[in-house]
């Protein structure tokens, strides 16, 4: 066949697929690569003005930036949303997908898509494992060479880039070089800068996600979204302004976390974020709306036949066209709409309301406060998984991740001074897993005890918890004490304030001398308060 008229035939496709009456019951792999790769079909096709067209497509590379269309946002959506409803196993059935070419769609639709239609939220990371193992097996003995064009290749190997392992990301890296130096070789001279431009872009990005990987053993940026509270290095990893472009992706998404935190006081606590059918009748019922209303997404749970759902599961659901009443009246649930602004309020800098942000790096703070925004989930109860929360037996909850947790402690406290008392059971236990002297642990024991007291009498009449976080420096001994808290603003100078002798009969000494020991106790104080929440962190050497 004429290229011309190959092109020519490559366009309509193109343009079917893009607009509004793509034939997504198809089923047809053809569709996805002509809508995903469009006129970049192999070697020959990759000129500038085709790279510029992909890389708006896919969000991705120096020609992107922040640009979206909702028409190409749209079709991904159609897709995925067909995908929720049919299932992987009945979706997939066609013998069609089995094929080079339906493997590389099928690779794409599962990798790709959700990346852009559920951004914010867990359901975008869902698939990693999934699409990482698919390509590793595509790739191995050099397969995908027999199979797929330079371009396709490309699609190969990215899923790789998704999955946090280590021997993923460097059997990753081995590829992309290799083929970076093959589409840089296999082009006529008039393209090979813009080849190489492109090409080593795209490298350094992975072998830039790999080294995040060597230094966190993860991706920080993920940890808003995933609700995994930050390791050490990571805030200033995240705060830093030169860090790579690729990690400024979007914050969490403040209905998806609003919800979730609905179903938790509602279903009084999730189990593994399982969503029973009483709690989501109690919320549908809350907007006003019956659990037998023909728009109520109550047949999700007929969808995969069980009694809970995951909530990722069941915001996919909500998020289906024929759910939009619903989800538009439970967006105006009291509660749901007060914790929307409470999350954007953590996420997006002051003055900011707009969702999604214009840009990611300019109008969210830059490291998500995670224990923050746990509390505001969970309520009761902060993890960094769900299935890592244990009971306590007095009404508290303590973070249980094995190793880490000797020295970690996390706990929620009660606006209530005998919470004290509990608080100090749970202390001891960590005292006694680091090794504290005796006397020193008199003295956390003290810091602790009196500053929860001056939080807590500031807002006896608030039903807020308090986070209290504890990191232990097993090598260089320190300790570091953190409250978290959203009641009035706390008078720092009460805080710091040390008395000399001439003013020790001041009333106001008399009346914060718990303070005075807290001060005299700890080697430095911070206070800081944003977004109407209060962020206090003391620090303390310990001795051997």
């Amino acid at each position: 066949m004429p290229r011309e008229t190959k092109s020519r035939i490559n366009e309509n496709r193109l343009t079917m697929a893009t607009g509004s009456n793509i034939g997504i019951e198809e089923s047809n792999p053809d569709a996805v690569l002509d809508f995903w790769l469009g006129p970049l079909r192999d070697a020959n096709d990759a000129s500038r003005k085709n790279w510029q067209y992909g890389m708006l497509r896919w969000r991705i590379g120096p020609f992107a930036r922040s640009h979206e269309d909702p028409d190409i946002h749209l079709v991904q959506r159609r897709w995925c949303e067909q995908l929720h409803r049919e299932g992987r196993e009945k979706f997939f059935n066609n013998p069609v997908w089995d094929s080079p070419g339906g493997f590389l769609a099928k690779l794409i639709i599962l990798d790709q898509f959700p990346r852009t239609v559920y951004r914010g939220t867990a359901v975008a990371y869902e698939n990693d494992r999934l699409t990482a193992s698919m390509a590793w097996q595509a790739c191995q003995g050099d397969r995908e060479f027999d199979q797929y064009n330079i371009i396709e290749r490309l699609w190969i190997y990215l899923p790789l880039c998704h999955v946090e392992d280590m021997k993923v990301q460097q059997f990753l890296i081995e590829k992309l070089s290799r083929w970076s130096a093959d589409l840089v070789s296999g082009v006529p001279p008039d393209k090979k800068r813009i080849n190489q431009f492109v090409s080593w872009y795209l490298l350094r990005a992975v072998i830039e996600h790999s080294e995040t990987l060597l230094l966190f053993d993860r991706f920080p940026h993920r940890n808003g979204i995933l609700q995994r509270p930050h390791r050490g290095g990571e805030h200033r990893y995240l705060t830093d302004p030169l860090r790579p472009l690729w990690s400024f992706t979007q914050p969490p998404n403040p209905i998806y976390f609003a919800l979730l935190a609905a179903l938790f006081r509602i279903g009084e606590g999730l189990e593994e974020n399982l969503v029973s059918r009483e709690a989501l009748s109690g919320m549908l019922q809350m907007a006003g709306l019956s659990p037998e209303d023909p728009s109520s997404p109550m047949a999700v749970f007929e969808l995969i036949d069980r009694n809970r759902v995951p909530f990722p599961f069941l915001y996919q659901h909500l998020s289906l066209p024929e759910h939009a009443k619903a989800l538009d009246l439970l967006k105006q649930v009291p509660m749901v709409a007060g914790l929307t602004n409470d999350i954007k309020a953590l996420i997006l800098k002051e003055g900011e309301r707009e969702w999604p942000p214009r840009s990611a790096k300019h109008s969210v703070n830059p490291a998500i406060d995670v224990v923050a925004l746990n509390t505001l989930i969970c309520g009761d109860r902060i993890s960094e998984r769900s299935e890592n929360m244990i009971p306590d037996g007095s009404g508290l909850k303590v973070l249980d991740t094995g190793k880490e947790s000797v020295h970690e402690l996390n706990l929620l406290v009660r606006n209530d001074p005998g919470e004290t008392v509990r608080v100090s059971d749970r202390i001891d236990e960590f005292a006694d897993q680091n090794g504290f002297p005796q006397h020193e642990r008199f003295q956390v024991q003290l810091i602790i005890e009196e500053t929860l007291i001056y939080i807590i009498e500031r807002n006896l009449e608030d039903n807020r918890r308090i986070m209290l976080h504890m990191d232990m420096d097993e090598d260089g001994r320190h300790l570091s004490i953190n409250t978290v808290d959203h009641g009035s603003e706390l008078e720092f100078n009460a805080l710091i304030f040390q008395p000399s002798p001439d003013t020790i009969e001041e009333e106001n000494v008399v009346e914060n001398v718990g303070l005075h020991l807290v001060r005299t106790y700890v080697d430095k104080i911070q206070y800081r308060r944003e977004n109407e929440v209060n962020y206090l962190n003391m620090q303390k050497r310990i001795s051997i």
